[in-house]
């Protein structure tokens, strides 16, 4: 990046320079708003139309091209006639060139930003909670620049483990993995475990619930990771365990959370696409 010092410059190479990109001795960080201001200002034939649309006031707009012309060493504004003070050559030709970089600038920042969107976003959740994931999943599609969404439906405990081992970029769970506090982070609702006793001959659990037992009971039991399989077992031979309810607003009594997680690297649309499917209005 060069640094032209203005004394050496003519308005000629100045404008070339600037039109290549490279910098004058002042940072542009001072000088992109002056600049702005007066790429609008030039749709307006003078000084006087030009304060009344951009928000300034004529001698503050004034003191604004003063401070351009001193720093490119230029005269932006004919002011031989006071009163009908007119924009010069100069004035449209910078204002021209400062666009043209603009939109430059704006474009490879976009391209910026897009070669860092994931193509692949993977989703992990709990059996009971796939309604939700789905929904989630169909957004990120369907409203984001992803290709594919992978969705894992596992146990709470290998959940936990492989979002803290980065698998996962959202999960939809029912508690906080590990203790570091997330910035993506959302509290859908609350479920609760309802009891099913259609039968005392088996026992139906979970591989999660079976292992949380401190003593294992002498009944059978049907173990199954698969919430659709444990609510088919009910009804086909019967049994009892509980099963989990729908998400709801609250509940009187033993809530458990409705999370939906995500790490603070996930890129912030793909985050603000799964919000936005999941929050309900109002």
């Amino acid at each position: 990046m060069h640094h032209l010092p203005v004394a050496t410059t003519n308005r000629k190479n100045l404008l070339e320079h600037l039109a290549a990109g490279e910098l004058i001795h002042s940072p542009m960080d001072t000088l992109h708003w002056p600049l702005s201001v007066l790429t609008r200002s030039i749709a307006y034939k003078n000084l006087t139309g030009a304060s009344a649309h951009v928000g300034l006031s004529q001698p503050q707009l004034s003191r604004l091209i003063s401070q351009l012309e001193k720093e490119f060493s230029v005269t932006l504004l004919d002011r031989s006639a006071r009163r009908k003070a007119a924009w010069t050559p100069a004035a449209y030709r910078l204002a021209e060139v400062y666009s043209q970089n603009s939109r430059r600038l704006e474009s490879a920042l976009r391209e910026a930003l897009e070669e860092q969107f994931p193509p692949h976003i993977h989703m992990g959740t709990l059996e009971g909670l796939g309604t939700l994931a789905l929904k989630a999943a169909h957004a990120i599609l369907d409203h984001s620049k992803a290709k594919t969404v992978q969705l894992d439906v596992i146990d709470q405990d290998d959940l936990d483990a492989k979002f803290l081992n980065g698998d996962f970029d959202i999960i939809l769970t029912a508690r906080m993995p590990g203790r570091a506090k997330l910035r993506h982070f959302l509290e859908l609702g609350v479920q609760t475990l309802e009891t099913v006793e259609s039968s005392k001959q088996f026992c139906v659990m979970s591989p999660f619930e079976y292992g949380q037992q401190k003593r294992k009971s002498g009944t059978k039991t049907f173990i199954s990771n698969s919430l659709a399989l444990r609510k088919l077992w009910f009804d086909e031979f019967g049994g009892y365990g509980v099963v989990p309810s729908t998400v709801q607003k609250s509940v009187e009594s033993d809530p458990i959370p409705v999370l939906v997680i995500s790490p603070d690297s996930l890129n912030e649309s793909v985050w603000k696409v799964v919000k936005e499917s999941l929050v309900e209005p109002g």
